[in-house]
């Protein structure tokens, strides 16, 4: 018998071949139609509700579970530098060295992005008791780079308008941080999720070099017409590197 793929997670799996249920707020497998259907997509409600979850333990028996995680958090928090400029040290990435920058503890800025990951652990534990079942954590898209392009989607977005607003501000004008910083934040995220899936006896796949431009930023063709998403031009990139390594191709 060959081993079932399911595709489960938060929003970034939506670029990964997710779509939306077929009728509102239901959780169905649904074949994802460009990869002839070697993985199957868990779609949902958004928000995900635990019944989502429970649905992904209950439909993990004897398949390789996929599994997409935030991702988002650290545009939610740091994408606007609403006080001071802050920068950290991360051991492959320099500091961003002016005059203005704050250095914060890599450990604060971990905390700081940490928010979930507990019932990330509890998730995992819960399939690791299924029989049969082997998880893999999904990096997520690196940032946006291009802070003008950027600036453009930020304005139809409610949630960064009224975050500029409480800040004073607006979407046009209020500073960005730096994208340097965005993108050591972002490389956090992922060594969060690496750890994870250490922790959990799981495998952690980080996102392919092909999806990131030549300063480590998202493909400015694999852009989604938002602040923090993929498109799906990335899920096709991503799969044609990732199926071998995930037993899938």
């Amino acid at each position: 018998m060959s081993r079932r793929f399911i595709l489960a997670g938060h929003s970034h799996a939506h670029s990964l071949g997710i779509t939306n249920p077929s009728v509102p707020n239901e959780i169905e497998l649904q074949a994802i139609d460009y990869l002839q259907g070697k993985v199957l997509g868990l779609s949902g409600p958004a928000p995900r509700t635990p019944a989502y979850w429970d649905a992904l333990v209950r439909e993990a028996k004897d398949s390789t579970v996929l599994l997409v995680w935030n991702g988002n958090q650290h545009l939610a928090k740091f994408l606007f530098e609403i006080d001071r400029p802050f920068d950290f040290y991360l051991a492959s990435q320099p500091a961003w060295e002016t005059s203005e920058a704050e250095l914060v503890p890599e450990a604060q800025v971990r905390e700081a992005l940490d928010g979930g990951n507990a019932f990330l652990y509890q998730l995992l534990g819960r399939l690791k008791d299924v029989p049969g079942c082997r998880v893999v954590l999904l990096g997520t898209p690196p940032p946006k780079g291009d802070d003008a392009r950027l600036r453009h989607f930020i304005q139809r977005e409610v949630f960064f308008v009224q975050l500029a607003a409480k800040a004073g501000s607006n979407v046009n004008h209020i500073r960005l941080t730096d994208r340097s910083v965005r993108l050591k934040l972002w490389t956090v995220i992922q060594d969060l999720l690496a750890e994870a899936a250490d922790n959990n006896g799981c495998a952690f796949l980080s996102v392919p070099e092909g999806v990131k431009d030549e300063d480590g930023f998202l493909r400015g063709d694999l852009w989604f017409e938002d602040a923090t998403h993929a498109n799906p031009q990335y899920g096709h990139v991503f799969w044609e590197t990732m199926l071998s390594r995930v037993g899938a191709a």
